[in-house]
């Protein structure tokens, strides 16, 4: 599962990685070290100008179907919690996905994410990062708004099953789509075999496992010291 993460990367970063035009870029965002649900991210997806496809940035709210019931109707409410992740094992065949993830995918730029471990009382929270520094692009889905009383445009991270060497903090991960690939991932042609193949086979690392500030259990925080590793509060778990 990934339910934080960390978005710092400049706006000229974002549209190098995904190689967009300023004039193509129509998000206005803030850096988020301590990215949370509901709040708002840059995003990769394709658009039309003029009758041509092509990558633009934008700014979409994470989580799908946020305070809205899905598949109950346009406006009705049904107060489930918004749809954050999605399985890579059954995106293609889950109601609330199906459609949006063969026609409308999307790529999320980030730094990297947050998981927790439990120690008595405590949640004890490591930062997973490419022990590079580089950027990530999470594999996502997007949802348009439908109806005067739906949510705005919203999207879902994928994830899969974690690379051996993060198992020791979680068993899930975000689905990491390398940048040779971002093509194949937003192009809607590209069969949905493929597609599935690409999602649940993230990048091998090295990645960085870091402990930072129990600080990032607030989403209040959201400022780069939270980012600064912590070692000296806890012991990584064994593994």
């Amino acid at each position: 599962m990934c339910a934080r993460f960390t978005q710092e990367l400049r706006r000229q970063a974002i549209r190098d990685l995904y190689r967009v035009r300023a004039s193509y870029d129509r998000a206005r965002w803030r850096r988020r070290y301590n990215g949370a649900p509901t709040q708002d991210f840059a995003v990769c997806r394709l658009g039309l100008v003029g009758r041509k496809p092509r990558r633009e940035i934008v700014r979409l709210g994470w989580g799908m179907g946020r305070g809205m019931g899905l598949g109950t109707g346009p406006g009705s409410r049904s107060g489930r919690p918004p749809h954050i992740n999605a399985r890579a094992e059954s995106v293609h065949r889950r109601d609330a996905f199906a459609e949006s993830f063969r026609a409308r995918r999307c790529l999320i730029p980030a730094n990297g994410w947050f998981e927790w471990i439990r120690s008595g009382q405590q949640r004890l929270p490591y930062f997973m990062a490419p022990a590079d520094g580089g950027a990530l692009s999470f594999a996502g889905i997007w949802a348009p708004e439908t109806g005067i009383a739906a949510p705005p445009e919203s999207f879902a991270i994928l994830t899969t099953a974690a690379l051996p060497e993060l198992q020791r903090i979680h068993d899930r991960q975000p689905a990491i789509v390398p940048p040779e690939a971002f093509a194949e991932w937003l192009d809607p042609a590209t069969p949905p075999a493929r597609l599935l193949e690409l999602a649940r086979q993230p990048p091998a690392g090295p990645y960085e496992v870091r402990p930072v500030s129990v600080r990032v259990n607030s989403v209040a925080n959201d400022d780069a010291d939270i980012l600064k590793p912590r070692p000296e509060l806890f012991a990584p778990p064994a593994g």
